[in-house]
């Protein structure tokens, strides 16, 4: 089995894999995630659509973990919605030590909605979740026509609300991901989260059908406020999107914006190494650069983790 790529200490991050339990049936625990972390020598995002995961991961963590793993909260309504409560439920989760007086130092990563989103309602026929993805329907929930989320700059409580969230990923120099916006909800988070002094943004699978964002954009994104393009391997087969557009977004953003990841997790899916050794492997017979998937896959997100960015 080929190792998967490292720069020294540095080792692959996945800054996108789901772990359970949730209404959808996962592959992984926090547990069992993090055994094949340390296992496969890759770091890990844990998310989950319905709560943080920040109190599960901080307490796997050990003081001798070569690996990185990071918990996450994705800002869903049953999370507190877009606010600062979602944020500080999962800060306050994020103690390996449950007696300190203080989070840990360590960042995580905070997603703007995605399952509520009306971009993501429109697609999945108002239901928050896919019967399609294997789940009972009794466990997914019809949403009325305008009642997902929206981020509407002409709506002051909302953006107030939004601000509130990002103030406290500032000020805790958290990672945010822009989760299921649409285009121009995700160009004005983006946006705005700059204005507020954020610098670790992802905006999350870019080509996904809630958001297409064009490569032009993309490196726009890039150029103006450092915001990077995720390329997840599970869209290629689950959302019918292509090796060649991840190409053109490579060649477009180059590759020190953009960060490859996995976004598995499925009950059905691959596991995280074997996903990503596929995802490198083809993007490489395709013509990208092995410097380049080290770029995007090693450097990129140690960076957005653990360095200093201005």
């Amino acid at each position: 089995m080929k190792a998967l790529p490292h720069v020294g200490d540095k080792r692959v991050i996945d800054m996108h894999v789901h772990i359970g339990p949730e209404f959808l049936r996962r592959k992984y625990s926090a547990e069992t995630l993090a055994a094949e972390a340390r296992s496969e020598g890759f770091g890990v995002v844990m998310k989950n659509h319905f709560q943080p995961t920040t109190g599960q991961v901080s307490q796997l963590r050990r003081p001798d973990d070569k690996v990185a793993l990071v918990g996450s909260v994705a800002l869903n309504f049953g999370c507190g919605g877009v606010d600062d409560h979602g944020v500080r439920s999962a800060l306050s989760g994020w103690k390996r030590d449950v007696t300190a007086a203080d989070p840990d130092c360590d960042r995580f990563v905070v997603w703007m909605p995605t399952m509520c989103c009306e971009a993501h309602l429109k697609k999945y026929n108002r239901r928050d979740l896919s019967e399609a993805w294997g789940i009972k329907g009794q466990y997914t929930r019809y949403y009325a026509e305008g009642t997902g989320y929206t981020l509407d700059e002409g709506n002051d409580d909302k953006m107030a609300a939004l601000r509130r969230a990002l103030q406290v990923i500032a000020d805790n120099d958290l990672i945010l991901a822009t989760g299921h916006f649409d285009r121009n909800e995700t160009l004005t988070v983006v946006r705005i989260a700059h204005e507020m002094g954020i610098r670790r943004i992802i905006m999350t699978h870019p080509l996904f059908q809630t958001t297409e964002l064009d490569p032009e954009t993309m490196r726009r994104m890039w150029e103006q406020y450092g915001a990077y393009s995720e390329l997840a391997f599970v869209n290629l087969a689950m959302d019918d999107l292509s090796y060649e557009q991840y190409i053109e977004v490579i060649e477009a953003v180059g590759s020190q914006g953009v960060i490859l990841s996995s976004d598995v997790g499925q009950v059905f899916s691959a596991g995280v190494g074997d996903a990503l050794r596929e995802f490198f492997t083809e993007l490489q017979a395709r013509g990208v650069k092995e410097d380049d998937i080290v770029q995007m896959s090693v450097m990129n997100t140690n960076k957005l983790l653990f360095e200093t960015m201005e």
